[in-house]
C-alpha cells in the first residue's frame, strides 16, 4: 500500500511536468496504464457473491484508478475495510496510508487516457479470512477460480474468457469516463514450440471482436488496442518459459533468429484490412 500510494503520487507529478511544460508545444498525450482482470460472481444467483465481484474490481482496477480518475482518493470499500482490520489487527490507524488534501487535489484528474492492460476473467465469492491475517488478500476479502469451460494458456491464471473483456471496457466508461487504449492483451504458451498457433488467433480474434462490439454498440471510447506482445521475450518471474510472441525467438540460436508464428500473418491481415474482412468477399 506504501508503494502504491508513494507510486500514485509519482505519477501526479509526471503528469503535471508535462502539462505545464511540455503540452503546449509537443501537443502530446500522458497517462498511466492499469493492468485488471474482470470479475464474474461465482454464482451468480448469491448476493455476496455479486458484492465480491465489486469489491474485486474497486480493489485491482480501482486501486489506482478511483484517485485519478475520480476525486483523488481511495475508493470508500478499500479505506473502510483496511481500516477496520487494521483496527482489528491491534494497530492505531489503518495500513492503508492517507493522502492530505491537497495531494487529493494533486492527484485527481491526472490522465489523458485510460491506459488499460487486460488478459483474463475470473469467477470470484467472498472469502472471510482471520483478523490477524494482514494481507492484501484479507482485506478484500475474496477468494477467484476460473469456470471449467473456459480455455487455459501457458499462464496457469490466465483463461480465455473474451466476454468479460467486452464487459471490462463497458465498466470502464461506466466508472471512469476516459479515452480507452488497450496497452496490452495476448495468450501464452508453454513447451515445445509450435508456430500454428491457432489458439492464439482463437484469443485475438474473440478479444478483438469484443473490443470492436463494445466500440461498435456499447459507446465505449476505444482509440487504441496493441497486441502483447509483438515477439517472444523476458516475461518478469518466468523468464523465457512463457511465450506471449506474435513471432518466436529461437534463443538457442545466438543469432537469435525471430520466426513468425500463424498469429504474425493472421495479425498482419487484420491490420492490413482494418479489421475482420467477409470471406465472400474473396482475398483481401
Amino acid at each position: 500500500y506504501v508503494v502504491g500510494h508513494n507510486l500514485i503520487k509519482a505519477h501526479a507529478e509526471a503528469w503535471h511536468i508535462y502539462n505545464d511544460k511540455y503540452r503546449a508545444k509537443q501537443q502530446g498525450l500522458i497517462s498511466i496504464t492499469i493492468n485488471t482482470d474482470w470479475a464474474e460472481p461465482r454464482n451468480p444467483h448469491k448476493q455476496e457473491d455479486h458484492d465480491a465481484a465489486r469489491r474485486y474490481m474497486q480493489f485491482l482496477a480501482g486501486w489506482f484508478a478511483h484517485p485519478i480518475f475520480k476525486n483523488g482518493d481511495y475508493s470508500e470499500v478499500m479505506k473502510t475495510r483496511i481500516r477496520e482490520r487494521s483496527l482489528a489487527q491491534g494497530l492505531s490507524k489503518s495500513r492503508l496510508p492517507e493522502f492530505t488534501e491537497s495531494e487529493k487535489q494533486r492527484i485527481k484528474g491526472t490522465y489523458d487516457f485510460f491506459g488499460l492492460n487486460h488478459y483474463t476473467t475470473v469467477l470470484v465469492y467472498n472469502l472471510n479470512y482471520p483478523a490477524a491475517v494482514a494481507s492484501y488478500d484479507s482485506d478484500r476479502g475474496i477468494a477467484s477460480v476460473s469456470d471449467r469451460s473456459w480455455l487455459g494458456s501457458g499462464s496457469f491464471w490466465l483463461h480465455v474468457a473474451p466476454a468479460g473483456f467486452g464487459k471490462l471496457l463497458r465498466w470502464l466508461t461506466d466508472e471512469y469516463r476516459a479515452p480507452i487504449y488497450v496497452t496490452e492483451n495476448g495468450i501464452s504458451e508453454r513447451g515445445d514450440v509450435d508456430l500454428n498457433d491457432t489458439w492464439r488467433i482463437h484469443y485475438h480474434k474473440s478479444y478483438i471482436n469484443e473490443a470492436l462490439k463494445a466500440y461498435m454498440i456499447q459507446d465505449v471510447n476505444l482509440c487504441g488496442y496493441t497486441a502483447w506482445t509483438l515477439m517472444d521475450n523476458l516475461e518478469w518471474a518466468v523468464g523465457f518459459a512463457e511465450r506471449f510472441g506474435l513471432y518466436y525467438v529461437n534463443r538457442t540460436d545466438p543469432a537469435l533468429p525471430r520466426l513468425p508464428k500463424a498469429s504474425a500473418k493472421f495479425y498482419a491481415q487484420l491490420v492490413r484490412c482494418n479489421g475482420f474482412p467477409n470471406p465472400a468477399d474473396g482475398d483481401h
